[in-house]
């Protein structure tokens, strides 16, 4: 029976030992890894959560720069009809047809130069 007792105690002492040891590793190694685990994951979120905006933002700013480039292209269209008159116009109108395409002229080149700048802003 005295045995009996020695190697229960011994044994009792030992699942002691492993229950300590175990609840020490838990202690040193899940739980950080745990934590960091729900670290990254907030961090994923985050990344998402930008990229998302990054991409609406990209979305609209192409839909500004569509539009600009249709009204460059009416303007530049415009041009063409003006240009047309004149060559087709006789001398009588000439120089006011010639007067209404300069101008038009320089409407064109100032939608060509916002849209330019717009095409440009996006692309840094």
């Amino acid at each position: 029976m005295t045995t009996w007792g020695v190697q229960l105690s011994t044994l009792e002492q030992r699942a002691a030992e492993h229950d300590r040891f175990s609840k020490d590793l838990s202690f040193q190694l899940v739980e950080p890894v745990t934590k960091l685990q729900q670290q990254c994951e907030e961090l994923r979120k985050q990344h998402s959560d930008y990229a998302a905006k990054l991409e609406k933002e990209r979305d609209g700013q192409y839909g500004e720069l569509k539009k600009d480039k249709v009204k460059y292209d009416e303007v530049c269209e415009t041009v063409e009809k003006r240009r047309k008159k004149i060559e087709s116009s006789f001398d009588s109108g000439k120089s006011k047809a010639q007067n209404a395409y300069q101008q038009h002229q320089q409407d064109m080149y100032n939608a060509k130069v916002r849209f330019q700048h717009e095409f440009w802003s996006l692309r840094s």
